[in-house]
């Protein structure tokens, strides 16, 4: 695990996705927009609706900030997720439902995990982590925004707390996968069935260029 820092001031994430959900002050989203009482899934509330139906308006600044700050970290051209993933972790709750490996969701074993906070993240409202494969001692992750985790979800086991910190936890993260390593398949995302393949789940990406 290796924890970055980027500019905030360059991209203000916080500030663009408080836009989109129309609250300024993201801890205390639960406030603005009602916590689902059930859900479907971990992706099923207003606020995850709201993020991706308006995810083109901040579009330019991801694409900028993954080829100034994440494409200089790999040695070659990568493909990337073209739609971050959205979460919420509101209090009394847990953003994912249980904890897991990537490689259980149909991800290949070659990818990079990049998770960027857009709150505080700390205690049981961040992400829990094991230290090593399958070893079961899961820690919290405490960031901040202008941070950004790089992890191995493929085989690190990881998940969410039930949140008992009374603030609301947003975040996105994105995958990314080396060209050289990359290996077509037809498999989709179990929950939105995108198929992870490049030009629906992935984009390529080299220093200032998308295709």
């Amino acid at each position: 695990m290796i924890i970055r820092h980027y500019p905030l001031e360059l991209y203000d994430f916080p500030r663009l996705i408080g836009k989109i959900l129309d609250v300024p002050d993201l801890p205390f989203l639960h406030e603005r927009i009602k916590p689902p009482d059930e859900r479907v899934s971990d992706q099923d509330s207003q606020a995850h609706r709201q993020f991706y139906d308006a995810f083109e308006e901040i579009s330019p600044e991801y694409l900028e900030f993954l080829r100034e700050e994440i494409a200089p970290l790999f040695s070659e051209s990568i493909y990337v997720q073209r739609v971050p993933t959205f979460r919420v972790s509101f209090p009394a709750s847990t953003a994912v439902s249980r904890y897991h490996r990537d490689s259980e969701y149909n991800h290949q074993r070659s990818t990079v995990n990049f998770w960027l906070p857009l709150s505080p993240a700390f205690a049981t409202n961040t992400i829990w982590i094991e230290s090593e494969y399958d070893r079961g001692d899961f820690h919290p992750i405490e960031l901040h925004p202008g941070q950004i985790l790089q992890f191995d979800a493929i085989n690190l086991r990881h998940g969410n707390q039930s949140n008992d910190t009374g603030v609301t936890r947003v975040s996105f993260d994105f995958r990314v996968v080396p060209m050289s390593r990359y290996q077509a398949t037809a498999k989709s995302t179990v929950t939105s069935k995108v198929p992870l393949e490049v030009g629906q789940y992935y984009m390529k990406l080299t220093s200032g260029h998308v295709s």
